[in-house]
Parts: C-alpha cells; structure tokens; sequence
C-alpha cells in the first residue's frame, strides 16, 4: 500500500512540474482587449496580439440611457437603499417625473439615510425639504421645475436623486450648478450626469 501512494505521488509531483521557465517578462507580455472609459465618456478598445506589437483601436459609445416617462397616479414612493438597481447608496427610482401637486412618499427601507433638497438645485420660489435619518416623510411638489436631492450622509458616496415635477424649467441651471455638487463625489462621480440625462 505504502508503495501504491508513494508511486501516485511522483506521478502528481512529474505532471505538475514546470517543463519550460518563462521570465517575467514573458509572463507580464499583454495580449487580449482592453476596454477603458476616455474623457469624451465612450469607450475604447485596443487589441493587443501577442507576438505582434500592432493595435487596433476602436472608440465604442456607451448606449443612451432611456429617457424616465411621467409616473402614473399622484402619489409616488421613493425608497432609500444601501444597494439598489443602480448601485450602492442609492434612492429607488433615482429619477422620476411627476406632476404639480403629487405627492412623494420618502420610505427609509435601509437605515442611515435622509433626503434633502440641494441649494441652487430647485426651482426659484419652491420650498425644499429636509427629512430627519431614519424617519418616512412626505413632501407634495407645486413648482414646476428639476429638483435634486441627497442623503446627508451619503453625499460623498453621490446618493442624490432627481425630481422633475412638469416641465424641467431650470434645467440649464441645475446642469450648471450640478459641476460644483460634483466635486464632493469621491465615488461614483458621473452618476449625477448620468441621471440628468434621463430627464
């Protein structure tokens, strides 16, 4: 029995030992695709062979986000979510179209969270809000116009959200404005572009 085992050893010792060394430069060669985002936010793909140092390069465009249709009825919920259907920090939906005079129903299904309205991000002559951690709210919306809200806590985690109630009246001024909200995003920083696009 003993000569059995050992035997079976050798056998795995043999088929598991290296027949060629490979330096680490020959290890660390590159050969495969490469996706990476550029500034213009489409993507590019370079080729790369591996006996050959020639590349193909190919820009790709990400496919446009579908734009959010009016929600139905007049009171909406909007949950907020440790992970959620586009990602980790987020409100569900993140972005929704109402009309003047519905209601939105702030539910804290994760705990930690809150929803406040952003300075310079809402309609001129409409009240914010600013709900307390861990509790449900409520806010009824009558000024036309884009808000963008955040969760305190979370801000630099980019967990805001977006309201359009009727006609996006400001919008110009909250894409403007939304550059410098930017600069507290340390994750996720073009989730705010990313959700402006869909209004």
């Amino acid at each position: 029995m003993t000569v059995f085992v050992l035997q079976k050893t050798e056998d795995l010792v043999k088929k598991r030992s290296v027949r060629k060394i490979v330096s680490v430069d020959e290890r660390l060669k590159p050969f495969g695709q490469i996706s990476m985002p550029n500034e213009q936010n489409s993507v590019v793909t370079q080729t790369v062979q591996n006996e050959d140092t020639s590349t193909e390069i190919q820009s790709v465009s990400p496919p446009p986000l579908a734009k959010v249709e009016l929600s139905s009825g007049s009171e909406h919920t909007i949950r907020m979510l440790n992970v959620g259907p586009t990602g980790t920090m987020v409100f569900d939906p993140a972005v929704i179209k109402v009309s003047p005079g519905d209601t939105l129903n702030f539910e804290v299904t994760d705990l930690a969270h809150n929803s406040a309205t952003i300075p310079n991000m809402t309609p001129a002559g409409s009240d914010g809000w600013k709900g307390l951690m861990n509790e449900n709210f409520s806010v009824k919306l009558e000024t036309e116009g884009v808000y963008v809200y955040q969760c305190d806590p979370h801000l630099m985690m980019a967990m805001v959200g977006i309201v359009q109630v009727g006609n996006a009246v400001n919008l110009e001024d909250v894409k403007k404005n939304s550059e410098n909200l930017k600069k507290n995003f340390v994750m996720n920083t073009d989730r705010l572009d990313s959700y402006l696009s869909q209004l």
